[in-house]
């Protein structure tokens, strides 16, 4: 198993607008101390899954490594902007995972494309048996 975090900036990532801090600076000038929006994958047995899709470039990384589900932690735009690019791609749909939000990014729901969401996850409830 593999698991890299591909985003750990909050809404307002780092360098953040207008801001002059020492990270701010720093990442203005030093590409990777930016922090982008939140967002990691797991790698299981050639699988991928993301927890979650805030990278603005994710139907990019999607299209040399195609998820096999994803699991969203919240629908505020900084963990589910990536999906909006997504979704209109072509070929097997792709199951997305999330507590219940009727009001989260509902154009997400309105117009899925390739997105397949599912009945939201219970919390604390196991999926499958732990082996």
């Amino acid at each position: 198993m593999k698991f890299r975090f591909t985003g750990t900036g909050d809404s307002a990532q780092v360098p953040c607008f207008g801001c002059d801090c020492a990270a701010c600076a720093r990442a203005r000038v030093i590409a990777c101390a930016r922090r982008g929006p939140c967002s990691a994958e797991v790698e299981v047995d050639g699988h991928l899954y993301l927890l979650d899709a805030g990278r603005m470039d994710l139907a990019d990384r999607c299209q040399r490594h195609r998820p096999h589900a994803m699991l969203l932690t919240h629908y505020h735009p900084d963990h589910v902007q990536g999906l909006f690019h997504l979704r209109w791609g072509c070929g097997e749909s792709i199951p997305v995972y999330g507590p219940k939000d009727p009001q989260g990014c509902a154009d997400l729901y309105r117009h899925p494309g390739v997105l397949d969401f599912q009945v939201p996850l219970k919390p604390f409830k196991p999926q499958s048996p732990c082996r």
